[in-house]
């Protein structure tokens, strides 16, 4: 029996009392459930969709600028149909978190459990709905997620190529310390990679796939180009101290080569008219100029060579300068000796040359005579004009006083056009 003045309450009231916290907890487990369900499926949406609106309205590129493939488009109702979904999202969430906070052991509602079941159910189911929801959208956009899913992915494998990459030149730059090496371009290039790889990485975490991949593929390429010069530098410094051993030797050589040009200019002027040797009239000067170039470059090489630490690349460039004046001097000696040669072989026996270009001429009208007819009669005209010159560098090699320059130089004006009248016929 109940009774009055504090008296224990009736059973059949504290289990209706029991039930109905048990309803209310249950309510709250299910609720917490489906807000667990719908957070994992929102849980990469928001960046999956911003990848996919960026992705979209990039240019689809690849490495080394190829379209990328297989790249889907995103939709304009992506961005339209995520944003309701999601402004909705919040909304029932935020219900939940409200019913949640109202039905709490210190909340308005914690003595009334019905009520508590009630607010908490209404919560889990609306939870389910927007989940159900969720799942529709995945499935409906699930190829626009997946394929922009993978351009952030290849962009993030790309931030960390770069970054690798980066990083390996900083090691073969650092192992080049204390040997005395240098290379004077591998600064720029590595600080060219370092803000490459911090505009990749803030693109990259501001979702923007496309400018990402970009700004990494040229740190990657800068940092590349930093660890390729590094790299042999010491074989390629070896290689410039030997290679100015050689050109002191090849200096000296030089100067006793300049020195025979006087008595050959002066054979040439006595034997021949300068007509016969004009290209070559400044062939002393010209050496002598190009010897100076090449003692300024070798002592600016010694000096580099001396001065540590070495510019690989300086050294290198400044050995090749020695070589190309180098160069230069033995082209207008060879130019000036072999023009003396030349014309002193074709005085002492001009039929010599006549016999080569008599051979050149047979040659030719031998090839063309192997060609079929149609062929043929397109440089037949240029052949019989090359050859109707023969007779006339005949007559002149065979005069009372030749002009042997006028004569070499029309012999070789003949086996000249006979070489490329052959050339062209092949090619045709």
């Amino acid at each position: 029996m109940g009774g009055l003045g504090g008296a224990p309450a009736p059973r059949w009231w504290r289990r209706d009392r029991d039930a109905g916290l048990r309803e209310a907890a249950a309510a709250r487990e299910a609720a917490a459930a489906a807000m667990l369900d719908l957070d994992v499926a929102l849980a990469d949406l928001p960046d999956a969709v911003a990848a996919a609106e960026e992705a979209g309205a990039a240019p689809a590129r690849g490495t080394g600028g190829r379209r990328a493939q297989h790249r889907i488009p995103a939709p304009d109702s992506l961005a339209r149909d995520w944003r309701d979904l999601s402004t909705h999202a919040d909304a029932v969430i935020g219900h939940y978190l409200q019913a949640l906070s109202n039905n709490a052991a210190d909340g308005p509602g914690a003595s009334d459990p019905a009520r508590a079941a009630a607010d908490l159910g209404a919560a889990a189911t609306a939870l389910r709905e927007v989940h159900a929801q969720v799942l529709r959208f995945r499935e409906q956009y699930g190829g626009v997620l997946a394929s922009a899913a993978r351009t952030r992915a290849a962009a993030a494998a790309e931030v960390t190529a770069a970054r690798e990459a980066r990083t390996a030149a900083a090691a073969a730059r650092d192992g080049l310390a204390g040997t005395g090496l240098a290379d004077a371009g591998v600064a720029p290039l590595l600080g060219e990679a370092d803000a490459a790889l911090a505009t990749a990485e803030a693109a990259l975490a501001e979702r923007r796939a496309a400018d990402a991949a970009a700004a990494a593929s040229r740190a990657r390429r800068a940092a590349d180009a930093a660890a390729e010069r590094l790299r042999g530098l010491g074989d390629r410094a070896d290689a410039v101290r030997r290679g100015a051993a050689s050109v002191r030797t090849r200096r000296e050589a030089l100067g006793t080569r300049h020195e025979r040009l006087a008595p050959v200019m002066s054979e040439l002027r006595r034997r021949y008219p300068l007509s016969a040797w004009s290209d070559v009239e400044r062939a002393p000067q010209r050496a002598a100029e190009e010897l100076a170039e090449a003692d300024a470059a070798l002592a600016a090489l010694t000096a580099a060579l001396r001065e540590p630490p070495l510019d690989v690349p300086e050294a290198e460039a400044l050995l090749a300068r020695v070589r190309a004046a180098a160069g230069r001097v033995d082209d207008e000696v060879r130019a000036a000796t072999g023009r003396l040669s030349r014309l002193d072989a074709v005085a002492a026996d001009p039929g010599s040359l006549l016999g080569e270009v008599q051979r050149a001429v047979v040659d030719a009208r031998r090839f063309l005579g192997g060609l079929p007819e149609e062929r043929a009669r397109r440089f037949r005209r240029t052949f019989e004009d090359l050859a109707r010159r023969l007779p006339a560098l005949e007559s002149a090699a065979r005069g009372e006083r030749p002009d042997w320059g006028a004569v070499l130089r029309e012999a070789e004006s003949i086996e000249r056009g006979l070489a490329a009248l052959v050339r062209t016929a092949r090619a045709d």
